[in-house]
Parts: C-alpha cells; structure tokens; sequence
C-alpha cells in the first residue's frame, strides 16, 4: 500500500509539472491563473492582447530586470509583489 501511495503521489506531481505555468521552449513564461508560485516567474511574463493588468503596463522587461530577485525592506521579494497581476 505504501509503494502505491507515493506512486501515486509522483503521478500527480508528474501531472502538476505538466501544466504548472513553468517556462515553455524559449523561456518564455506566459501570464495567466496558471502561476501560482513565484519560482515560476523565472522571466517577464508575456501577456495576453488586451490585458488590463497594471503589471502589464508598469512592468517593463527593463523593470523586471533590474529588480527580480531583490526584496522590499520587509523582506517581500519583487516576483511576490507582481505576481497577483501576473
């Protein structure tokens, strides 16, 4: 019973790989409900056509750029702040 448990455990995590909004060919990262964690932020997010998100509009490449990775003085990473409008 245990073997087939944690069989069933990397199945799914297998499964959750699949479509978890990580990078497609290219590095591309693509913005949508699919991102769920801030590790898959590894680029600027490409948005959709007529995206109303103000990441969208603030959140240049340059922007990400310069600023993936450092934190606030509260200790909040920057992909954490940009994430909901991702």
């Amino acid at each position: 019973m245990y073997d087939g448990v944690k069989a069933m455990i990397e199945a799914e995590r297998n499964l959750a790989g699949a479509s978890s909004g990580a990078p497609a060919a290219g590095g591309v990262v693509e913005a949508g409900p699919h991102l769920t964690d801030i590790s898959q932020l590894t680029s600027m997010p490409v948005f959709p056509a007529g995206t109303k998100s103000l990441v969208s509009k603030y959140c240049t490449p340059e922007v990400f750029e310069a600023n993936k990775g450092k934190m606030d003085s509260c200790g909040v990473p920057f992909e954490q702040m940009i994430l909901s409008g991702c």
